[in-house]
């Protein structure tokens, strides 16, 4: 009994001690202008997502998160893969999330680096799980120039991973993720992004089907007139393909539309938010605050072209965010849903169709 209760008292005591040290930590990581920007973003991110998508907001991280300044690198939320091949068990916080500051080895300013990623090679930091791969505004700022606008421009592009972070916390729908990649040889861009590059017969066709989609949601277009020609046309298209190819694409453009299109969707919910409201910047200095432009002042998102319009060979963004649109114009409830019961947004058009008729 008396090892137990010392046992106790001491991890008590460890406790204690580990809470002083990470209230002096947060306060070295906050010094650093990328960790001040990374909290701003992180309260946008959360302030829209408590408004629209609540489930999102539960979590500031739901994967590892391998962020790069132009200084060091540092893994927010690290998994014991990751502590084991890092052996880096100091650990700082940042709003309460476990933070390892790696070697100056792992420093990498050479390119940039916005993406979600799954590994079988075990000495990556996503073998076999999920890691969330982003870069400090100062560094995105350094490959994207006049491009990238401002710290909140910079934060919708970080929010975007975070939701791809977010759908794959899913347990479902991993799974279906990794089903799916076992239909998609090369990833999206070869596999689907290849065909729009190199057929115009199909870049037509999915030009088409998005001008159909968009009149739905911006222009009022008949709701069960437009969605039959989309279901058309995109059959055709589809069929076409396996009948001159031998490939079918179904599924990979399914997954693909439903979980980029989300993703983007979730940005337009972002810079609709930063129309109207001005999150809090009590994690930002003054000269942090110079960063924020006001760019989204009088933003109107049916105007939106970067998002509504395909300007490259990644359609299937473009054509998920317009049907995320669609659904929330009639109101469909599906984000308590989706991901978790159903993997494929066009359900939930199927399901919309129905309660028209």
């Amino acid at each position: 009994m008396k090892k137990i209760l010392f046992t106790t008292i001491l991890l008590t005591t460890l406790s204690c001690a580990d809470t002083k040290k990470n209230i002096e930590e947060d306060k070295s990581l906050m010094d650093q202008s990328y960790f001040r920007h990374l909290s701003y973003l992180i309260t946008i991110k959360n302030e829209v997502a408590q408004k629209h998508w609540p489930d999102f907001a539960e979590n500031d991280f739901y994967a590892p998160a391998v962020y790069y300044s132009r200084k060091n690198a540092f893994i927010l939320n690290p998994n014991e893969h990751i502590r084991k091949i890092t052996d880096r068990p100091q650990e700082l916080t940042f709003n309460k999330v476990p933070v390892i500051k790696l070697p100056e080895t792992y420093t990498d300013t050479t390119s940039l680096k916005f993406n979600n990623g799954v590994t079988s090679d075990s000495t990556s930091f996503a073998y076999m799980q999920p890691v969330l791969y982003f870069q400090s505004y100062e560094l995105t700022k350094k490959f994207l120039q006049d491009d990238l606008v401002d710290i909140q421009d910079w934060s919708i592009m970080v929010s975007h991973e975070l939701f791809h972070s977010y759908q794959w916390s899913i347990p479902e729908m991993f799974e279906y993720a990794k089903t799916v990649s076992k239909h998609m040889p090369g990833g999206p861009d070869k596999f689907l992004g290849s065909y729009h590059q190199d057929l115009e017969w199909y870049k037509e066709s999915v030009k088409q089907e998005n001008d159909l989609l968009k009149a739905i949601w911006i222009d009022g277009a008949d709701l069960i007139q437009n969605l039959n020609k989309y279901d058309s046309l995109r059959n055709q298209r589809i069929e076409r393909i396996k009948r001159e190819y031998d490939v079918d694409i179904r599924i990979a453009e399914d997954y693909e539309i439903t979980i980029e299109g989300n993703a983007r969707y979730f940005e337009s919910l972002v810079k609709r938010y930063l129309s109207q409201y001005s999150p809090s910047t009590k994690s930002l200095n003054k000269e942090d605050q110079a960063f924020i432009t006001d760019m989204f002042k009088g933003y109107e998102v049916s105007k939106d072209k970067n998002l509504s319009d395909i300007f490259n060979n990644r359609y299937y963004y473009v054509i998920g965010y317009n049907i995320s649109m669609i659904l929330e114009k009639y109101q469909v409830d599906y984000k308590d849903s989706i991901y978790r019961e159903e993997q494929n947004i066009h359900h939930y058009l199927e399901e919309l169709k129905s309660s028209q008729q």
